[in-house]
């Protein structure tokens, strides 16, 4: 396992226990927002088998789960096992059937090829080792055809904005989920790794270099999270 796998997966183990409250809080319940928007642009159908990577507790599943018409089976891939007991316990409460979690690691996923309808992630590209390599394997288990959807933080480019999240997101964010959840490197590691992210138009140029077409991209929230699209090609 990579180094930054190895270093993510611990980071995240550690901190599962207040995963899902830092998000709700940390950005004022606009998650919830942001997954429904994900969730639409993924159009997923009953018929689907819909694959849930850097899976979490279950957040993006449960959401996708919940809607009418939801894909018959939802397969979440994650490292952090403490994050996926917690999404499993979340599961099980209603959606036993039709979710189920894997540990895995993106880069290399351990399923056969084609055989996914719809791929998504939630706050976990950023995350990779290897950002070509994991949409190279995303792009892999997809079937022609297929969708993938990428949810990530972004940094706002109108002024005024820019300015106000700049200060919040370096200063105010690490303070308040360092001292809820205990773990001040964890929100400063999430400060660095937005800053560091190939965002809006270098991170659809990477999915098209890895063979994604019909790709776009669009704002959310005046900017501060980004949705990301792609598809596999019939030719693939």
């Amino acid at each position: 396992m990579h180094d930054k796998s190895h270093r993510i997966r611990q980071m995240f183990d550690r901190i599962a226990a207040r995963y899902d409250l830092l998000n709700h809080l940390l950005s004022a319940g606009c998650d919830v927002y942001w997954r429904n928007a994900a969730l639409d642009v993924l159009g997923a159908t009953s018929d689907w088998v819909v694959l849930d990577l850097c899976a979490g507790t279950g957040d993006l599943a449960l959401g996708a789960a919940r809607r009418r018409g939801a894909p018959r089976l939802i397969v979440g891939v994650d490292l952090a096992q403490e994050m996926m007991r917690i999404g499993q316990v979340k599961a099980q409460r209603v959606f036993q059937h039709s979710i189920r979690f894997v540990c895995g690691n993106v880069e290399e996923l351990p399923f056969r090829s084609d055989g996914f309808d719809g791929a998504m992630v939630a706050f976990g590209v950023r995350n990779l080792a290897d950002i070509p390599m994991g949409l190279s394997s995303m792009l892999r288990v997809l079937k022609p055809g297929g969708r993938l959807v990428v949810l990530e933080l972004s940094r706002p480019r109108l002024p005024l904005i820019k300015q106000g999240y700049s200060l919040y997101f370096r200063h105010f964010l690490p303070l308040i989920g360092g001292f809820i959840s205990g773990d001040f490197g964890a929100y400063r590691y999430l400060h660095t790794s937005v800053m560091a992210f190939p965002e809006r138009e270098e991170l659809i140029r990477m999915m098209e270099q890895g063979g994604f077409v019909r790709t776009g991209f669009r704002g959310l929230s005046l900017g501060i999270a980004t949705l990301y699209w792609g598809e596999k090609g019939n030719d693939e």
